[in-house]
């Protein structure tokens, strides 16, 4: 008689035994129905959402690079933060506060669900911009469904009041730079002006060193010209110029004219700065403007387009089926018969 371990010998030995492999299974499919009713699935309703942005100016968008607190360096870093804090939005105290407000006008069921509860049974599905789903569970089908749609469309109004913002931000940087660009345009000119105010200071003394009654020569003329009329193009200022003494004028006559104009400049000076103070207080409203348009914004992109699907329903469905619950119970069933029967091989003794 052979003592020697076959493994063939053992499956066919077990073969012979499937009843007890078929009760195994039952049990595992009875337990399984049995749990389908004292957990009882909850049902799902799903809805979609479009999700476009377009990056063509992310590198410009200062509305997200402020609201982030970080430098998104390209393009792909600027979506997924874009995607991320979209992703974010749909779950935010204000959504589901607004969305259980509404939920409660609708059926009193919703009197004794907290924002807690509400938010847990909410969720998103995405990967990437394009198709989003949104998916609300519930023991009732009809309430999952009132608590996707009216989500979705709590979720809609507040991205599009977001992009909106971000649009209007959009428009104030525009604004920060034209008259940042303006401010710098009026400091040069103040600049060029306080230049010529001291050339005409110089030449105000020097004149007077002079015999009053000799003409400037050509040269000393065009230097003196040349200092005072280049970059002033004030209105007023070139109706001054229009004044300056002809060619063979004596000095007394230049010294008239600088001691005429030299209020004129300072009045000139003057207006400059009032104008550039102007545009700080212009500037620290724009910016006080943008700063609140951002957090409105939440630093959504002024380019992000989320919409319904045209024509798209809501979709029901449930997350524990019952007959996925007696197949998982059959398998462990299987699994369990297998664990017994390769211990009873063990226990006999068997390599």
């Amino acid at each position: 008689m052979s003592n020697e371990w076959s493994f063939r010998d053992e499956i066919l030995l077990a073969t012979h035994k499937w009843p007890w492999l078929a009760l195994f299974c039952l049990v595992g499919c009875l337990v399984g129905w049995g749990i389908s009713f004292v957990w009882p699935t909850p049902h799902r309703a799903t809805t979609e959402l479009y999700v476009g942005l377009n990056t063509y100016r992310s590198s410009e968008d200062l509305n997200a690079t402020e609201y982030a607190g970080i430098e998104l360096v390209n393009a792909n870093d600027y979506k997924n933060w874009q995607m991320a804090s979209l992703n974010s939005m749909t779950t935010m105290d204000e959504v589901i506060q607004e969305t259980l407000q509404r939920l409660r006008q609708l059926d009193p069921y919703w009197q004794t669900v907290s924002p807690a509860e509400l938010a847990k049974s909410l969720h998103v599905y995405w990967r990437n911009a394009g198709k989003w789903r949104l998916a609300a569970e519930n023991k009732n089908p009809q309430q999952a469904v009132q608590a996707v749609t009216t989500w979705q469309d709590v979720v809609l109004e507040q991205v599009h009041t977001a992009v909106n913002e971000s649009q209007h931000a959009m428009v104030l940087v525009f604004q920060l730079k034209s008259l940042a660009l303006a401010q710098s345009y009026l400091i040069v000119n103040v600049e060029t002006l306080q230049q010529t105010l001291s050339v005409l200071l110089e030449w105000q003394t020097d004149l007077s060193a002079v015999s009053p009654d000799l003409p400037l020569d050509s040269a000393e003329r065009w230097q003196l010209w040349q200092a005072i009329a280049q970059n002033n193009p004030d209105p007023v200022w070139t109706l001054a110029l229009a004044d300056f003494p002809a060619p063979q004028a004596a000095r007394t006559e230049y010294a008239a004219w600088i001691e005429k104009t030299l209020p004129l400049l300072k009045e000139i000076m003057h207006s400059r700065e009032n104008q550039i103070e102007a545009l700080d207080a212009q500037q620290s409203e724009v910016k006080s403007q943008f700063k609140a348009a951002s957090q409105i914004s939440r630093g959504l992109s002024a380019t992000l387009d989320v919409e319904k699907i045209s024509g798209a329903r809501t979709e029901q469905s449930v997350v524990r089926p019952t007959g996925m619950l007696v197949l998982v119970g059959s398998l462990i069933g299987l699994v369990v018969w297998l664990i017994q029967w390769l211990a009873g091989i063990s226990l006999r003794g068997h390599p």
